[in-house]
This record gives C-alpha cells, structure tokens and sequence, in this order.
C-alpha cells in the first residue's frame, strides 16, 4: 500500500509491498466469496425469474412442485434432474457462502479468543450441516406426492 507524508504542505506517497494475508486458504476463501456471490445473484435472479414470473405465484401449487422435482418411487426424468442439480448447486454454494462470511466476522470478534472461536464455527458449521443435509435429501427423494395429486 503506500504510506503519506507531507512535508510542507507537500503530500509525498511511497508505494510499498502488498500487504499479504494471513495465509493461501484466506486468499482463497476471499476469491471465493466473490465467485459464489456473483453466482448466487445469477442462481436466485433465475430461480426468481422461474417461480415468479415463468410460471407465477398463483400457480405454484403441490402438482406443479411434483412435475418440477418428481414424485418419490417414480423414475426421474432429465429435466427433474437439471431441476435438482441447480438447486443442489443453490444450496451448497449458499450454505458454504454463508458459514464463510460467518467465519471471517467471528473471527474479526473473536480471533484473539482461539476457544470460543472454534467453538462458535463447530456449532455453526454442524448447524449448517444438518440443514443442508435435510434440503439435500429432499432434492435426491423428491416431492412426496398427496392422495389428491395425480402422478403422470
């Protein structure tokens, strides 16, 4: 970075090194901050693009979710498929998006302090875990179709 000085009146900038971060992971958890956001912004726009405006919110109902994910038992179609894998991706790159932010904001409070930091991130990231374990499987079995939707 550069550092001021002024000497009368004068504003003198020195360039210096680039201040380096703490490690290789930092580097990569900051580049990928910025990937999985931009993804994100691309995912949720087209999800909200999708749901609200391709099909429209008085139409989502339990049939248009079972046409979309597949019903549990039944073979899955392609587009069931591609359906599933972008909200996979979704969820994963949110979730992970997320516990990192998290991380570096504890961190930030609570670096100085090794103990409460690594018990934070524990709760955190099996918090996060169970959740994105719970949406996961709901994406591998599928919707589960009621009696009164019938199942093409």
């Amino acid at each position: 970075m550069a550092s001021v000085t002024t000497v009368h009146g004068r504003t003198i900038r020195k360039v210096g090194p680039i201040v380096q971060g703490r490690n290789n992971f930092e580097r990569a958890m900051w580049l990928f901050m910025r990937y999985s956001g931009l993804a994100l912004v691309f995912l949720s726009l087209s999800h909200f693009w999708v749901q609200h405006l391709l099909i429209g919110t008085h139409a989502i109902t339990t049939a248009q979710t079972v046409a979309f994910w597949g019903a549990q038992g039944q073979p899955v179609t392609v587009g069931q498929l591609l359906f599933r894998l972008y909200y996979a991706v979704m969820l994963v790159l949110a979730v992970v998006h997320g516990i990192n932010g998290v991380r570096q904001v504890a961190y930030d409070y609570f670096g100085h302090r090794p103990a409460i930091y690594r018990g934070l991130m524990g709760t955190v990231i099996a918090i996060a875990t169970l959740i994105s374990l719970g949406g996961l499987v709901a994406l591998i079995l599928g919707a589960q179709a009621s009696s009164e939707v019938a199942i093409r």
